[in-house]
């Protein structure tokens, strides 16, 4: 085995079900070395100054070299909540010698999200993590990405997660067992841990427990890597004969090792299919070519992060919100002992946690409010970055070919012409008929257009399950009263700071 490259895999070809299913021969090229595939659109130059662009919106500039940088590092939810509140919808503002152009409005952003999506790529934080996830859904771009997405629907239509949810609700049984009345469990690590062997198990099958501390370790240096080189020009920390940044490249070989080896030993028995993995080596699209053993090690590690530390980051702020309320916990503990299962050995069908009754609204309105809600004020993906590959004008504001584009899900979640008291934790705000509601692109915790997370059922279903299973249970209360809700650390994932130390009471 040596770095960037790993061949395993022979040309074959396989009769199933009437059709040829093609496998093509592989040499498997590590993601962080990999570069950008040639098949994607070409990246027009980055936009380094105003002069020949008259109608760029206004927006804040630096009086002395590096301070608009440092501000928007320092705090960049701030930052762009200032950009709203000082300049409106539309601003744009230079970033280590690079145009950036901040649409807020719900127009702007279904517009770049879904109807006018063909005009941009992911932006510099996708690459970043590229590095990492290779060609997954989450950073691929067209042609590769609509081929995946086609083919990657099956593993979350109903039927698939009717089978997830008994998984779901047996591993929170298993783990909320073992806290204690009156005692202090640190909440982060508890949802890092819990929904990693969610997501793993789902994925792997129990062959994944082996795996689950050091996939955890690896994806906790990557992110970090990531987080602290999310800009234009940062990636030239990659090549530095450092150790801490050395750890990047060693963290992103060992995950996608560990992906690798599960693939290889599913290919030698292929009997044993149960898990998704064992569907993902059996998809294949409208010409019968399935996926190669590279793609299914991207769509895994997409999956490992996307299901892992956003619903975890989530579920914490979650219950840190839900220690403050009580009367929502009352509220909670009530729906969670209506739903009779909670309490029993049985477990939920898709319908009984996901569905809606006669007149359409949820039938666990109370679960759905708070998961609504936390989305709303803590969105896993907080930021989408965009970069604009041709002349575009959105909502009448023209952007570049070469422009980086922001849109936030933290900033136009909170605009208070539809969320009043946007700052509050507000869950019976979703009471009513609010989502039906708001306009188009007004709450997009899970993205826009053909890049909406296609695993927004599976999040969903696995946080309402956890919330009920603990209220049924238990109650979680800040273990400092001076400080019941964490303070944030925005990263790539809008994330809880600390690992939030919580009490837990018996019911």
């Amino acid at each position: 085995m040596t770095h960037g490259h790993c061949v395993y895999l022979e040309a074959c070809a396989l009769k199933a079900g009437g059709f040829l299913i093609v496998v093509r021969q592989l040499t498997l090229a590590r993601p962080f070395s990999t570069p950008r595939p040639d098949s994607y659109a070409p990246i027009p130059p980055a936009i380094r100054s105003r002069k020949h662009f008259v109608d760029l919106p206004p927006g804040p500039t630096s009086r002395l070299p590096g301070q608009l940088l440092y501000r928007f590092q320092k705090d960049t939810p701030a930052f762009l909540i200032d950009l709203r509140q000082t300049y409106g919808d539309a601003s744009s503002f230079f970033l280590n010698g690079q145009l950036f152009i901040a649409l807020f409005s719900p127009e702007m952003v279904y517009q770049v999200t879904t109807s006018k999506q063909s005009s941009f790529v992911k932006g510099v934080g996708f690459a970043r993590m590229r590095k990492v996830l290779g060609e997954g859904l989450l950073t691929n771009e067209e042609p590769i990405h609509l081929r995946h997405r086609r083919m990657m629907q099956p593993p979350f239509k109903k039927d698939r997660l009717d089978s997830y949810s008994s998984l779901m609700t047996n591993l929170t049984r298993e783990q909320i067992a073992t806290w204690r009345d009156g005692s202090e469990i640190l909440l982060g690590p508890e949802m890092m841990r819990l929904t990693l062997a969610i997501v793993a198990q789902t994925l792997f099958g129990t062959s994944a427990r082996r795996y689950e501390r050091p996939i955890a370790e690896s994806m906790e240096v990557a992110i970090d890597r990531i987080e602290r080189t999310m800009l234009p020009g940062l990636q030239l920390f990659d090549d530095l004969p450092v150790p801490y940044w050395r750890k990047f490249g060693e963290a992103a070989d060992e995950l996608a090792l560990i992906a690798e080896e599960l693939i290889k030993t599913r290919r030698n028995d292929p009997n044993d299919s149960d898990d998704l993995l064992g569907l993902l080596l059996s998809l294949h699209d409208d010409d019968g070519v399935v996926f190669t053993d590279e793609e299914v090690r991207d769509e895994a590690l997409t999956l490992i992060l996307s299901g892992h530390e956003t619903t975890a980051n989530m579920l914490t702020w979650a219950f840190s919100w839900l220690a403050t309320r009580s009367d929502i916990q009352s509220a909670l503990r009530a729906e969670a002992d209506s739903a009779i299962w909670p309490q029993s050995d049985k477990t939920p069908s898709i319908e009984d946690v996901l569905g809606n009754d006669e007149n359409g609204a949820p039938k666990l309105p109370v679960a759905s409010a708070i998961v609504a809600e936390s989305l709303r004020m803590a969105p896993p993906v907080w930021v989408a970055p965009r970069r604009a590959i041709e002349d575009v004008e959105v909502d009448g504001v023209q952007v570049p070919a070469g422009a980086h584009v922001i849109v936030s899900q933290y900033v136009t979640q909170r605009d208070q012409q539809w969320f009043p008291e946007p700052n509050e934790w507000r869950p019976e705000r979703w009471y009513g008929d609010l989502a039906k509601r708001l306009p188009r692109g007004a709450y997009f915790p899970f993205g826009g257009g053909t890049r909406k997370c296609l695993g927004d059922q599976f999040a969903l279903l696995e946080s309402r399950i956890i919330l009920l299973e603990v209220a049924s249970r238990m109650r979680l209360g800040p273990a400092d009263a001076n400080q019941p809700v964490p303070k944030a650390q925005p990263r790539a994932t809008y994330r809880p700071k600390g690992p939030v130390p919580m009490k837990v009471s018996f019911n």
